[in-house]
């Protein structure tokens, strides 16, 4: 019960950092900057959660975290939009697009593995260099789709195309074949999870609300409240259907899990498209979202080794902490760097 209940603090802070000070709108605050930046925040720490060793879980810690794959391909789903976003608003986005997008991706890592370095040599007696050049697995996914989508824009404007749906179609089927590549390379056993197959879908969501936004929004408002219930009913029931059915290859824990993701984050806008979010703690988890992802191993890992004894609840109350305060100083000296090194955008 004592696990269960600072467990629970954690959630009600999340809550707290999502719904304070918002309030009810209209259409034209969903998806605004604040509206995902609320988004990538409350992400991150539902990531955070299902990274936990089993000495350290509890049950309400294994519930929320079994929603981590979501909160991911969240993630890419705003990467995705916001990436269409800028090469169709900002005509010289693609001038500087890998010098911008290298140094935003790579700094933080390498900043957090020079940390990782230190301890590992000064702590852990471990001299070896590996770590310094690590890459998170959600920056080698990312990584992956900036070349193709810059491989796909170039080729667009050499040869002139003018049609959306010819690039949009060319991402599409690159993110769909990669997801399937993975999968079956596995031997469709869904164990490739630096691949990220299931929750790279969520690049191909974004891109398709980017290009139907205006209908989108037209769908969500149209009887919201019967979609509401009907999707909620429906996530609850492929989660069901899911847990029966995980371990069956294919339709079972491949296109029922990608069909739950895209169920449940329908239902999440559906009950969200309305409000207005925004508030000076939402903000600032979301600003340091991107760190909390990739320093959250490291910080729990520290705990873990010097704090072995520590219950569930105390252990998650203190890496949430310690990786929020850890992610704001790799971020203040990340901001700083990319400033210095990112090519101005027209």
């Amino acid at each position: 019960m004592y696990d269960i209940l600072l467990t629970s603090l954690i959630l009600l802070f999340l809550l707290f950092a999502t719904l304070w000070q918002s309030r009810r709108g209209d259409e034209r605050n969903f998806f605004s900057k604040d509206y995902t930046n609320i988004l990538k925040g409350a992400c991150a720490i539902v990531v955070l959660l299902v990274h936990v060793e089993p000495s350290y879980q509890n049950p309400l810690q294994d519930g929320v975290g079994s929603l981590a794959y979501v909160a991911v391909t969240l993630f890419f789903f705003i990467s995705a939009y916001g990436m269409q976003l800028s090469v169709e608003r900002k005509p010289g986005y693609l001038k500087h697009f890998w010098r911008n997008r290298l140094v935003s991706l790579l700094i933080p890592c390498l900043l957090i593995n020079l940390f990782a370095f230190v301890y590992q040599i000064e702590i852990l007696n471990n001299k070896s260099l590996a770590v310094l050049v690590e890459i998170n697995g959600y920056v080698k996914v990312l990584l992956q789709y900036c070349l193709l989508f810059y491989c796909v824009m170039m080729l667009s404007k050499w040869l002139k195309v003018e049609k959306t749906w010819i690039t949009d179609g060319l991402l599409i089927a690159g993110v769909v074949g990669s997801s399937l590549y993975l999968y079956f390379s596995e031997g469709g056993d869904g164990a490739n999870v630096s691949g990220w197959c299931y929750e790279r879908y969520g690049l191909v969501w974004g891109l398709l609300l980017y290009r139907f936004f205006p209908q989108a929004l037209n769908w969500f408002n149209a009887q919201r409240f019967v979609k509401i219930l009907v999707f909620s009913l429906l996530s609850i029931l492929l989660g069901l259907l899911y847990l029966k059915f995980k371990n069956d290859w294919f339709y079972g824990e491949y296109l029922l899990k990608v069909l739950l993701g895209i169920s449940i984050i329908t239902f999440l806008f559906l009950i969200s498209q309305k409000r207005t979010f925004g508030n000076r703690v939402g903000r600032f988890l979301g600003d340091i979202s991107f760190e909390i992802y990739l320093s959250h191993g490291l910080i729990m890992g520290i705990l873990a080794y010097f704090f072995p004894s520590f219950k569930s609840g105390t252990f998650l109350i203190l890496s949430v902490i310690m990786t929020i305060f850890f992610s704001c100083l790799v971020h203040e000296i990340a901001k700083r760097l990319v400033a210095l090194l990112r090519a101005k955008e027209i």
